[in-house]
């Protein structure tokens, strides 16, 4: 049905612009109703609803569809293989592209594929490989995402010779063409090519969009220029670029830290105080944070405020003795046996949560993403993931029709005793009695509306075409029904089959079940690694608390004894 409804759309669709004024003047890409059957296919594939465009493609290439069959048709189908986590089957099929044809864009992009399907196993010794063997003229389509794929695995600025200013014409058609540009300018960097980098991330700092994607990158260009113009000694510079980073951003935490120790270093104490102050609200789970608290103290004392350096000393203190009270918990909690799934499954709210990266931590894994800024920008942990969650969906597919063996066992056993040959010579004779005084009433009907005026002997005939309409079906049905002698006999090998499946259904379990219990162990790893890290560096900051709290109690207990004497001896 739903292969059906969207044909009728197409079809539809292609009838509009048929019947457009100018459609003569356009040119259609449908030349068959084999590319018309195709649509749904393309349809599910900008959806990004892969799995249904695996369906529809298999279904029409099985049905012997030529367009499905073509080679192009091949790579879209690999290509959705390797977006739905299915690498191997889609690696088989781009080895057979490359066997099979002499086109050089389709190689080139069967090379592309293989490329990003290497860089997702990081095996970036085969991904530059397969990157190499692209040759001629890119696709207008795959320049930005070649070069920006290129600028990922060729990090050494081997790259940099071969981005040619072709790509500089597709920016506006690709939203990577953003990132290509921060990659380039960061392996210039290191190239020893600064006025390249400031000009490409000058180019991303000043986007003045809504959207919080691009925001986010200008927030990180500005903070990098920053820390350029630090490094050259250009602190008014760098101020100006810190100044221009919003506060709520995903680098505001960064960028208020360097704010104020830029305005120390520039002597400006005062105004570093209300940078450190917001940070100081912010989770304990957020390095910059642990820093902020930290230095803030350290302010206070410096401007003359003891009182205000032993109080936020004091708080100091007690946060990091939280947060590492929360660390502890959150390490039992993230041992639970559930655990990695329900995180998993919460994964799309949990990015998608606005105020995270100041939110106040919590043990809950729902929230654990402040500890976890860093290990979530890996690439090696969000490849894991993405296996995880295949492994997943898997287990939860397999799981759903292992449950349906009892209805299919109870199906199978049903049919096995059903006869309805009397049954059904009953409702053969039923349905000829219905049907012939059927015919009889709409023919008194006819003969009645004869003595009606025109108008209204309209309007009954509308009503009896419908009728007669309905007529004509049911006597196909009774025709249909005659023909068959007995009821429907499954096939001779049709239960030992089902029961194959149902042990096949079992088996594959068992292998997705053991390919999770070995992949958990290595997520729980990584996390508990970065917690680690966390505890270090919380430890080493409450130690600097403490310190810092016991000598400014000595020097005020100091100060009070040396007040007290002149004070005893005026006595």
């Amino acid at each position: 049905m739903r292969y059906a409804s969207k044909l009728k759309l197409y079809a539809t669709l292609l009838g509009l612009v048929l019947a457009w004024p100018a459609a003569a003047q356009l040119k259609s890409h449908v030349v068959s109703s084999e590319d018309l059957e195709y649509g749904p296919v393309l349809f599910e594939f900008y959806q990004q609803d892969y799995f249904y465009g695996l369906v529809e493609d298999a279904t029409l290439a099985a049905s012997g569809n030529r367009v499905a069959g073509s080679n192009s048709a091949r790579l879209l189908g690999g290509s959705m293989m390797l977006r739905y986590a299915l690498p191997e089957q889609a690696e088989a099929i781009f080895t057979r592209l490359l066997s099979n044809t002499k086109s050089s864009d389709i190689r080139n992009r069967a090379w592309y594929h293989l490329a990003r399907l290497y860089y997702n196993r990081s095996d970036r010794t085969n991904a530059n490989r397969a990157l190499g063997q692209i040759t001629g003229e890119l696709p207008r389509d795959l320049h930005v995402d070649y070069h920006y794929l290129a600028s990922l695995i060729k990090n050494d600025g081997s790259h940099l010779q071969s981005v040619s200013e072709a790509a500089l014409l597709y920016a506006d058609e690709s939203p990577e063409y953003s990132y290509l540009l921060f990659n380039l300018a960061v392996t210039q960097l290191r190239g020893g090519n600064v006025f390249e980098a400031v000009m490409k991330l000058e180019q991303l700092a000043g986007y003045s969009g809504t959207n919080r994607e691009m925001l986010a990158l200008a927030d990180r260009a500005k903070h990098g220029l920053s820390q350029m113009a630090t490094q050259a000694k250009d602190l008014p510079r760098a101020w100006r670029y810190l100044t221009g980073i919003r506060t709520t951003g995903l680098y505001s935490n960064r960028a208020l830290l360097s704010y104020a120790w830029t305005a120390i270093n520039m002597k400006l104490f005062q105004e570093a105080i209300p940078a450190l102050q917001i940070l100081d609200q912010r989770s304990i789970a957020i390095p910059e944070v642990q820093e902020g608290k930290v230095l803030l103290a350290h302010l206070y004392e410096q401007e003359g405020s003891p009182r205000k350096a032993l109080k936020s000393n004091v708080l100091a203190e007690k946060a990091f003795k939280q947060g590492l009270a929360d660390l502890s918990e959150a390490r039992r909690i993230i041992a639970m046996r559930d655990v990695p799934r329900e995180f998993i499954e919460n994964l799309e709210s949990i990015m998608d949560e606005t105020d995270w990266y100041s939110a106040h931590a919590s043990v809950d894994y729902r929230k654990l993403t402040p500890f976890l800024i860093d290990l979530m920008a890996s690439h090696p942990f969000n490849e894991t993931l993405k296996d995880l969650i295949a492994l997943y969906a898997l287990e939860d597919n397999l799981n759903y029709w292992l449950s349906q063996t009892s209805e299919h066992q109870l199906v199978l056993a049903n049919s096995a005793d059903k006869s309805v040959e009397t049954d059904m010579a009953e409702l053969l004779a039923r349905s000829e009695g219905i049907n012939e005084r059927l015919r009889d009433q709409k023919t008194e009907i006819q003969l009645l509306t004869l003595t009606l005026e025109d108008e209204e002997r309209e309007r009954f005939d509308v009503l009896i075409e419908n009728a007669e309409h309905d007529l004509v079906i049911l006597e196909d049905k009774i025709r249909q029904l005659r023909k068959d002698k007995k009821a429907y006999v499954q096939p001779k090998g049709h239960k030992s089959l089902v029961k194959a499946n149902h042990q096949r259904i079992t088996k594959q379990l068992s292998i997705t079940q053991r390919y999770i219990a070995s992949l958990e162990p290595v997520v729980r790893k990584l996390v508990r690694v970065e917690l680690d890290k966390h505890e270090e560096r919380m430890r080493y900051y409450w130690a600097q608390s403490r310190l810092a709290k016991a000598r400014l109690f000595d020097s005020t207990l100091l100060q009070l004894e040396n007040n007290k004497a002149p004070a005893e001896s005026q006595r």
